[in-house]
């Protein structure tokens, strides 16, 4: 069965609203309750349910923005790419500023929830002053242009 509008929304919201949240719990309100998450570089194991995806990604909470950017359908489910920027919250010199990186979420969907997803990337390719700057600027860049760089400074 193809995936509705509904659930590509679901998915995106699942980014932008779930993992872009400030509390730990925000991104279960878009995955079914025996959700089974897998981060390729961070997890060695795979997560399933609720608490065991809160456990691992509740310390990012309020410092984590992945929006979604390209957005591929099949009749299996959904796959996106997308920029992840994570907040510098130590005490470092570089405090306030954003480490981002490219990657690529495969979803599948039950019930008009998230029941799979599996998170392909390399890492923090980066780091930036100001996240939205650096999104905005990537958006306005072509197909071509993007292939060409990683996550990391542009000259804007």
């Amino acid at each position: 069965m193809a995936v509705s509008a509904a659930e590509i929304e679901i998915g995106k919201r699942l980014f932008i609203e779930g993992w872009g949240g400030d509390t730990p719990e925000a991104p279960l309100q878009f995955m079914t309750e025996d959700v089974v998450m897998r981060d390729i570089l961070g997890h060695a194991e795979a997560m399933r349910g609720h608490q065991e995806v809160v456990d691992f990604w509740g310390k990012a909470a309020g410092n984590l923005r992945v929006p979604p950017e390209e957005i591929f359908v099949s009749e299996n489910g959904m796959s996106m790419t997308w920029m992840a920027y994570v907040r510098i919250v130590d005490d470092s010199e570089n405090k306030g500023k954003w480490i981002c990186g490219e990657g690529m979420s495969r979803l599948e969907f039950r019930d008009g929830l998230v029941c799979l997803e599996v998170d392909y990337w390399n890492g923090p390719q980066g780091m930036c002053d100001d996240w939205e700057e650096h999104l905005n600027a990537r958006a306005a860049m072509t197909p071509e242009q993007l292939g060409q760089i990683t996550g990391g400074n542009m000259d804007l």
